[in-house]
């Protein structure tokens, strides 16, 4: 009888991984539907945006100037179908909110956990009154008002080759190294197959069932609940996106915690990397110097901190840096998750990296630094979603810390701004896209 009560124990707990599964797939294939459409939205409310900005007085200063402004009437229409698709937008994304809490949830429940089966039925409830409600608000709807006096396709209602109807745009591959990129990267030596197989592997980890789970599990685990002091920064478009990943010290740093929003997680396309560095002569010159001086010094770990990642996720920054710019650097990451994926990822992959980067797990406040550096570093931070008082923080640490040279990229302005601002000058800023925005500026401060 025994045997008999365990078998049906494990059936038991098999039926119940597999609902969970069920679950997740389909709030996965909600959202990613939802992402689909709002792209689309987001793009016409911008090009509305751009049109109203030509027409506006101070665009024309003569008679010949404004021979070309839109006519009232097509600015009333630009005006209307802007404040529709700003009100969608917004809407779409408290719907996309609403689903990664319930995918949350969902990926934390243990089959061990009796009580597991009613939360299982009780959040699918919650989805299916998720999917009505996005379905009788329009969400779901691929009629979006075009942009008025703009011809062409209709961007959620496009053919393919042989005609077919196709869904809008999804942003499947998020990653794409155009053909002109390409080249210049062959022309300066890159290896394009591995920065292409490695990405393939950060992307695949991020759908993994299981690595969703335990990503989950573990932000709970750290994370403090929500209060008036730790304020957040909105998701955008994707709805579990903001920096890449997040190093966000919680107890353990002084005492300190910080809210579950510090451990949002997004990614940067290596496209916007790449320009991000050679689009800021500083930035690409200290990477240049870097690649010299670690070539010439292989085994010395200290050269590798000369590039480092605050909050580096499962590595993307760093593994672009070592194989696009041949420095190998440090990534710091509070989530043990990240830090594990991104070294099995290293390991699986020594033979394309001339000298492997270093992944450490740990709080950036009490385990990154400065200070020991044989030439001043670079330092990207993934800030987008810290708390304030985590971003005043590593501002201060970095203003302590840096000696005159050294760089801080930033998705913020934080470093550069308040009673630090006359220890930092600007350096360069580029807008790009990332996967919660497709129009991040970046900014590249330099000490003084």
């Amino acid at each position: 009888r025994g045997g008999a009560r365990n078998d049906g124990g494990s059936a038991t707990s098999d039926a119940a991984m597999a609902s969970k599964d069920a679950l997740v797939k389909d709030v996965g294939a909600l959202i990613e539907r939802l992402q689909s459409l709002a792209q689309v939205v987001k793009d016409r409310s911008d090009a509305c945006k751009q049109d109203l900005a030509s027409s506006s007085p101070e665009t024309t200063t003569s008679p010949a100037d404004s021979e070309g402004a839109l006519p009232s009437a097509t600015e009333k229409k630009l005006r209307m179908v802007s404040r529709a698709l700003n009100g969608r937008l917004k809407d779409t994304m408290d719907a996309l909110t609403r689903l990664k809490r319930i995918a949350d949830d969902a990926l934390v429940l243990s089959p061990e956990d009796d009580a597991s089966g009613d939360r299982l039925r009780a959040l699918g409830a919650e989805l299916a009154l998720a999917r009505e409600h996005a379905s009788d608000a329009g969400l779901l709807s691929e009629k979006i008002p075009d942009v008025p006096g703009r011809a062409g396709p209709d961007a959620a209602d496009v053919h393919d080759a042989d005609g077919n109807r196709t869904r809008a745009r999804t942003g499947e591959d998020p990653d794409p190294i155009d053909p002109d990129l390409e080249r210049v990267l062959v022309a300066n030596a890159v290896d394009v197959k591995s920065i292409r197989d490695v990405v393939a592997r950060l992307r695949a980890n991020e759908r993994d069932v299981d690595a969703r789970a335990a990503l989950a599990r573990e932000v709970r685990s750290l994370a403090s609940p929500r209060n008036e002091s730790n304020e957040s920064t909105p998701a955008g478009i994707e709805p579990a996106a903001a920096s890449d990943g997040s190093s966000s010290p919680t107890a353990g740093a002084a005492g300190a915690s910080y809210s579950e929003d510090n451990f949002a997680y997004g990614s940067t396309p290596f496209a916007t990397f790449w320009r991000v560095v050679q689009e800021c002569p500083a930035l690409r010159s200290a990477m240049a110097r870097m690649a010299k001086v670690q070539q010439e010094n292989y085994g010395i770990f200290m050269n590798q901190r000369g590039f480092q990642v605050w909050g580096s996720s499962s590595g993307w920054l760093v593994f672009y840096a070592a194989l696009a710019c041949k420095v190998s650097g440090v990534g710091y990451e509070l989530l043990r998750c990240h830090v594990d994926f991104a070294n099995g990822v290293v390991m699986s992959m020594l033979n394309a990296l001339a000298k492997p980067p270093v992944f450490i797990h740990g709080d950036v406040l009490e385990t990154a630094d400065c200070d020991v550096m044989q030439f001043p570093p670079v330092v990207w931070l993934t800030s987008q979603c810290w708390d304030p008082s985590l971003k005043k923080a590593i501002a201060e640490k970095l203003t302590r810390q840096c000696e005159a040279g050294s760089l801080v990229v930033d998705y913020g302005e934080g470093v550069g701004l308040g009673d630090r601002a006359e220890a930092w000058e600007r350096a360069g800023t580029t807008t790009a896209p990332v996967s919660w925005n497709p129009a991040q500026t970046f900014h590249v401060y330099r000490r003084v």
